[in-house]
């Protein structure tokens, strides 16, 4: 059972408590243990202190999809809170896997952690594969502020690699839209600071920005000449991207051609005809063709 209890910055305790899962899963696996944050409701004393951050933001969420929030509680999924409690990770391992590989993955903008978790689960099911889906949007607004940073993302990560005992060379990091434009900067931070957990990396549709603040340090050099040497990539895009400049095919391939003047090996580009922006998960081929890439790489 997984428990965690933590205390927010306005000293009030966020318990986890943990609950057995006992519902059959749509790809017949058993259902793991549930931690959740509780999730509060309306405060009909309006003097009554407002609920922690991580509580609010999982109560956004789940107001936002309330499908996909459950089919997560359903599925077995632990939903933990960040470390400073300000928002939660959604995770899954196989029944009974002591170590299995592992799809870390953040969202686009605007999004939640539990779209990730609905889009990957059924492959990871298939793969035997743990999932890891970080909340790091907070909810409201659009500007780099209201997301963490890739330093942020990197230690929430691997606060919960470290939790759950998932070994260095056995993650795939996916990032999608804004989380592709992240993508490079977190990785490049695993492979230069340690402790390389990124086997293997999957930016979907979104290129990274060259005036980024954590690129321009890449660019800068401040992380090394070759920060990304080592690291093994998967690029998508659809052709029928409404940004193709940014996040189409005409973006990824300047975002392969960033990733190895830095360092890092591009080892298969997706290019969708038929896809728009969120083209990759709405193909099973699509996504297999990441995943092959990642198990070849896990067979090495």
């Amino acid at each position: 059972m997984r428990q965690l209890v933590l205390v927010a910055a306005s000293s009030a305790a966020l318990l986890l408590g943990g609950c057995s899962g006992a519902a059959e899963q749509q790809a017949g696996a058993a259902a793991n243990v549930v931690t959740t944050l509780t999730v509060p409701g309306v405060a009909a004393d309006s003097t009554a202190p407002a609920p922690a951050a991580g509580e609010a933001l999982l109560a956004q969420a789940k107001a936002a999809n309330p499908v996909r929030y459950q089919f997560a509680l359903d599925a077995g999924a632990a939903i933990t809170p960040t470390s400073d409690g300000a928002s939660f990770v959604v995770s899954w391992f196989p029944p009974g896997a002591q170590a299995s590989p592992v799809i870390a993955t953040i969202h686009g903008h605007g999004s939640w952690a539990f779209d990730e978790f609905f889009l990957w689960y059924p492959f990871a099911v298939e793969r035997g594969y743990g999932i890891v889906a970080l909340q790091w949007w907070d909810g409201e607004g659009e500007e780099t502020a209201d997301y963490l940073t890739p330093t942020e993302v990197q230690r929430e990560l691997s606060l919960t690699f470290e939790h759950e005992g998932v070994a260095p060379g056995t993650v795939m990091f996916h990032g999608f839209s804004r989380g592709a434009a992240n993508s490079y900067a977190v990785v490049a931070r695993d492979a230069t600071q340690g402790p390389g957990y990124y086997l293997l990396a999957v930016a979907n549709s979104g290129k990274p920005s060259q005036n980024y603040p954590p690129n321009v340090e890449i660019q800068a050099g401040l992380l090394g000449q070759q920060p990304l040497e080592g690291t093994n990539w998967v690029t998508f895009c659809g052709e029928r991207d409404a940004n193709p400049a940014r996040d189409g095919c005409p973006g990824m391939r300047e975002a392969a051609a960033w990733i190895e003047r830095f360092g890092g090996a591009v080892l298969k580009a997706i290019e969708d005809p038929p896809a728009d922006h969120g083209g990759f998960h709405k193909s099973a081929a699509n996504v297999n063709a990441a995943l092959d890439v990642f198990a070849g790489l896990l067979a090495r």
